[in-house]
């Protein structure tokens, strides 16, 4: 950052930043000139470049570059003024786990990133445009950016599909991130922002976890024993017939988290309750194999309590990585099926 945190702090310089100077910034974050500016303004060419050597002499900055930036950071704030301590921002901004690309104007250019966000290309990005920093991204993404430029309302996309470096090569990803409209002080619209996040391994191991073929599903259900699979994310891909009729569980049973195992009270043989994370199927799928045992657990269907002999392992891939779990239950001998 090449502004001096005394003065962007506004601690150097007690003085709230004028209307006029506002307006400055906010023309200089778009990349006005001098003559654009004295037009907005209604004042000389002469004028303007004076307000904005001014501005340079305040935040200590040496080109327009580095004012634009301290007006973008000023922007992120939702502030104008200088009267605000904006030290902690640079780290907030720069070591961020999340991605953070700022851009100005229609042609989207990029004025700041983050090193997250630096680390996903092999170059140096700002002060480019959009479409020439990630050729490979602009027909699916500009359009999205244009649309929040043009509204001033965020945008969310979830596991989106996109090229961008990864473990030193360009390769396809998918991220969750959201753009985010930057307001000028007027509530013009002046750029946006993009939070984003790498979700390329969840979404990998989410779908080889859907890979299970039809034929084994299918298998699943002609046998006796139970047969109940999760992937990573506690996600139920299958519950076959078995094992609904054995432990009673309920069609809406889609996803394994603590609260709704609750319903089950699941015990082991002598009835001491089992922690959420020493359940066999919770175990499995962090990838511990759970040898066979006996469990007591309540039945809703029936209203009673069954014993079951249980076992779990965990599922991985052709690499070796777990991609969920799989438990199989029967009946303890003497009890009903």
């Amino acid at each position: 950052m090449c502004a001096k945190e005394s003065d962007l702090s506004g601690k150097g310089t007690a003085r709230p930043l004028t209307p006029r100077q506002r307006r400055v910034l906010d023309l200089v974050v778009r990349g006005a000139g001098n003559k654009a500016i004295a037009a907005d303004l209604g004042i000389s060419e002469q004028a303007a470049k004076e307000h904005v050597s001014t501005l340079l002499r305040r935040f200590g900055v040496s080109g327009r570059a580095g004012l634009a930036e301290i007006g973008t950071r000023l922007q992120i704030l939702g502030v104008t003024g200088a009267d605000v301590d904006m030290s902690w921002l640079p780290y907030l901004f720069v070591a961020a786990p999340v991605g953070m690309q700022v851009f100005r104007g229609p042609e989207h250019h990029i004025v700041a990133v983050n090193e997250t966000a630096r680390r996903a290309s092999d170059r140096d990005i700002v002060g480019l445009t959009f479409r020439e920093a990630f050729p490979r991204n602009a027909e699916r993404l500009l359009p999205l950016l244009d649309r929040v430029y043009a509204t001033g309302e965020p945008h969310r996309e979830y596991e989106f599909e996109g090229v961008w470096l990864r473990d030193g090569e360009r390769q396809l990803g998918y991220g969750d991130f959201v753009l985010q409209p930057i307001a000028d002080a007027e509530g013009a619209v002046s750029g946006v922002m993009l939070f984003g996040a790498d979700v390329t391994e969840r979404v990998v191991a989410r779908r080889r976890a859907d890979q299970l073929s039809a034929e084994q599903l299918a298998i699943f259900d002609l046998m006796q024993e139970g047969v109940v699979v999760a992937d990573t994310a506690g996600r139920l891909l299958k519950i076959n017939a078995a094992a609904r009729r054995l432990a009673g569980v309920p069609d809406d049973f889609t996803e394994l988290h603590e609260e709704r195992l609750g319903q089950f009270n699941v015990r082991d043989a002598t009835g001491k309750p089992l922690e959420y994370s020493a359940v066999p199927l919770v175990r499995a799928m962090t990838g511990e194999t759970v040898p066979w045992t006996d469990l007591i657990l309540y039945n809703p269907i029936r209203g009673a309590d069954v014993r079951l002999r249980v076992s779990a392992a965990p599922m991985r891939a052709a690499d070796g990585s777990i991609i969920g779990g799989v438990v199989v239950y029967r009946p303890v001998r003497g009890e009903p099926s």
